[in-house]
């Protein structure tokens, strides 16, 4: 199987993990925003995190955890935000419509599953295929139905019947990809090009969704049944250990992957990369998770 040897699959699988964690602590003062909320045991710790339940976000600054106003929007309530925070895109009813951080719209494009492109350009999957878009032009497909059948030959039962579901964008032509066989439990993870697939992870089931993408090129992905509990592993199958952390909701990685982050309903729980280790609660939690710089 040709892979692509740079690059780490993020796996998430679907079973529960019944595990203890610690209490919860208080939130801060809502009338003194800048208080620290919890004490950290990894002070090289940076950016800024922003979690919540969906569009109603809190965002702490590492790692002495003050709670700041978030400095820009986040992908939330179905809004999928650009790299730069200043365009988003959503879909409803076959078409994405793409705007400004003002509230002014641009334009609307038909397709769903929108995607940004480090360029600046959206993405969206139209019938199976995968169109992009700029502010002037027509869209342009990208990658098609026969493309991606050539990509899936011989690696997946019925290949050709395949379509892509989501994508995740790498490079400006490398992109992660949920794809759908013709049953609802044929569902894979693979690295797609114009050139053709790469690493592919088959037969995932029916409830793979939500795929991200990792700040330096890396892809997560979750597989949704009664909760979620997110698995690392490289491409070549070897797991990178995590936090076990019951329910967790979202995950999100430090600027440089040095440190990972796991989101509960209720808490936030930071660890380093490869590392089963909790370094930091946030008394924060949500399907929202973001680590800006």
């Amino acid at each position: 199987m040709a892979r692509l040897p740079t690059w780490l699959i993020v796996a998430a699988v679907g079973a529960l993990v019944a595990l203890a964690a610690a209490d919860a602590l208080r939130p801060a003062d809502e009338s003194s925003p800048r208080t620290p909320v919890a004490e950290t045991t990894a002070p090289n710790l940076e950016g800024i995190l922003v979690v919540g339940p969906s569009c109603s976000v809190r965002a702490f600054r590492l790692p002495d955890l003050l709670e700041l106003q978030a400095p820009r929007q986040t992908d939330c309530g179905g809004l999928v935000w650009s790299d730069d925070g200043t365009l988003n895109a959503s879909c409803a009813d076959g078409y994405t419509d793409v705007g400004t951080s003002e509230g002014r719209h641009l334009f609307r494009i038909a397709g769903c599953a929108p995607a940004w492109r480090e360029d600046g350009s959206v993405s969206v999957i139209r019938d199976g295929e995968l169109f992009t878009a700029r502010r002037r032009g027509s869209p342009r497909i990208f990658f098609s139905r026969e493309q991606l059948a050539q990509g899936l030959a011989g690696r997946v039962p019925a290949g050709e019947r395949f379509e892509l579901v989501e994508v995740a964008w790498l490079t400006l032509t490398n992109f992660a990809a949920i794809v759908r066989g013709p049953h609802p439990w044929e569902r894979a993870v693979a690295l797609l090009s114009p050139g053709g697939a790469g690493t592919l992870v088959p037969e995932l089931g029916q409830r793979v969704s939500d795929l991200r993408m990792s700040p330096l090129g890396n892809v997560a992905f979750a597989r949704n049944r009664l909760g979620r509990e997110f698995v690392m592993l490289t491409d070549a199958g070897v797991e990178v250990p995590l936090p076990r952390i019951a329910n967790a909701r979202a995950i999100a990685w430090s600027p440089d992957e040095e440190w990972v982050a796991l989101a509960t309903p209720t808490a936030t729980f930071i660890a380093r990369t490869g590392s089963r280790r909790v370094v930091v609660r946030v008394p924060a939690g949500g399907d929202t998770l973001a680590w800006l710089p």
